[in-house]
């Protein structure tokens, strides 16, 4: 069955933009005269996607706006923004999800096409996506076994033997993102925190595996902050819109 939903975390808070959000949410800050998460939305219409749920929680009020625009958006405010993290956000989405298999992705990254196509086009079901390391941010590197099993990942390469970067795009079906939701209710009191990355990793650790798609074919950036943001403009976006 071909996936056409998608779900985009976008509650955090942006802090490291400074000035640029004290207004609005991270998502929309523009890249080549568009919102980063609008470049998400009309790439995921494209192809063919019928619903994206927004975990939403900073300057929710945006994303609830941007709803108006797009019938297939539907916003989950999560009020506990500030005390938790990515892994909360996409928690808090379960029931809105229900059971559809979906395309994850963080509403800060700009990325061409190929990405989405590639993962709902594999036969693997529960996918995360990375890249050659290629890049000089504070990224998480990823490392995987002969079967492209997720075996380990850092934000510090010399810790692992890392093949790729993270991007921050995957694909879930139902049943592994509710025994992830299971699995990390056990530990929501202790670790609110965490980040959905390292649940992934966590699950993959323990009999849950989830496979790693090293894709060459795949062009993208995440802007973090103003440095990133001035890069962007100069050397990445006129190639992920080619």
């Amino acid at each position: 069955m071909k996936i056409t939903t998608a779900v985009i975390m976008a509650a955090g808070l942006g802090s490291r933009f400074g000035k640029y959000t004290e207004s609005i949410p991270k998502g929309f800050i523009e890249v080549g005269g568009k919102a980063m998460v609008v470049r998400s939305i009309e790439t995921l219409l494209s192809c063919g996607f019928k619903r994206i749920i927004i975990g939403t929680g900073y300057k929710k009020d945006s994303y609830e706006e941007l709803a108006k625009q797009y019938p297939q958006i539907e916003c989950v405010y999560s009020p506990q923004y500030a005390d938790t993290n990515s892994m909360y956000t996409l928690y808090n989405c379960r029931d809105v999800i229900g059971n559809d298999d979906f395309i994850l992705l963080e509403s800060d990254i700009i990325f061409n096409k190929v990405a989405i196509l590639d993962l709902i086009s594999s036969a693997w079901e529960n996918i995360m996506l990375i890249t050659p390391v290629t890049k000089f941010q504070d990224q998480y590197y990823v490392e995987y076994d002969d079967d492209f099993v997720l075996t380990n990942c850092s934000t510090d390469k010399e810790q692992i033997v890392y093949k790729g970067e993270l991007v921050g795009i995957h694909r879930l079906s139902s049943s592994y993102y509710h025994s992830m939701c299971e699995e990390y209710a056990k530990v929501l009191e202790d670790n609110p925190k965490m980040g959905y990355e390292y649940q992934l990793l966590w699950m993959s650790q323990h009999g849950y595996p989830i496979k790693v798609l090293n894709d060459n074919n795949v062009f993208w950036y995440e802007i973090d902050d103003v440095n990133d943001l001035d890069f962007a403009e100069k050397n990445i976006i006129k190639r992920i819109e080619n």
